[in-house]
């Protein structure tokens, strides 16, 4: 990517008031905008895959990041997203080293109401909205959607295709839909016992 293409885009976000930090990558042109009311934050070293050479799994569209009304993105430092929807009304936070697959979605909210006559209308101000938190040195495959509410532990991998709603303890890998602990990281090939925090004995919190 030429220095000029590089450059655009990170004005663009100067201008929106998006705070982010040294070594940002772009490649390609993302659409990543803050509301007058929200805040976003990028940490260091991150790189931003939207166009098809970026990311040779392939991508179905640029990726978008937005923060609207109120609401808050804070992505931590070395994370990597491709072709990714982050759509925050709330708070979205995505911990350090961080990988976020190609074609995945984030949201903290509904967009739509769930009552029928809201809906039908097309009245807004009772959208549910809950944080949704992403530790540090996850692995998010792939297409995988992580819905509102959703909190997921240090160093979890979410398989390909997941549709992700719960809280999930650290060091497990996530898969399905809906989403379960299939694999404890940290007790891989051990007996798990029963305890007074585990008392069904389950391979993995979560």
């Amino acid at each position: 990517m030429s220095k000029v293409n590089s450059y655009l885009p990170r004005l663009g976000l100067k201008l929106n008031g998006v705070k982010y930090g040294k070594k940002l990558k772009l490649g390609g042109w993302p659409f990543i905008f803050r509301f007058p009311q929200a805040s976003m934050e990028i940490g260091d070293d991150c790189a931003v895959n939207s166009n098809f050479i970026s990311n040779l799994i392939g991508l179905y569209q640029r990726t978008i990041i937005i923060a609207r009304g109120r609401g808050k993105v804070r992505i931590g430092n070395h994370v990597g997203i491709s072709g990714s929807t982050i759509y925050a009304r709330e708070l979205i936070e995505i911990g350090d080293d961080t990988v976020v697959g190609a074609n995945c979605k984030i949201f903290d909210n509904d967009f739509h109401s769930l009552n029928p006559d809201e809906r039908r209308r097309d009245v807004y101000d009772h959208l549910v909205t809950r944080p949704v938190r992403i530790g540090r040195n996850v692995f998010i495959g792939c297409n995988s959607i992580i819905l509102k509410g959703t909190v997921i532990g240090d160093n979890c991998v979410i398989g390909a295709g997941s549709v992700v709603h719960g809280t999930f303890g650290p060091n497990c890998t996530i898969a399905g839909n809906p989403a379960r602990v299939i694999k404890n990281h940290e007790s891989a090939g051990k007996k798990t016992g029963k305890t007074k925090e585990n008392p069904e004995g389950r391979e993995c919190c979560g």
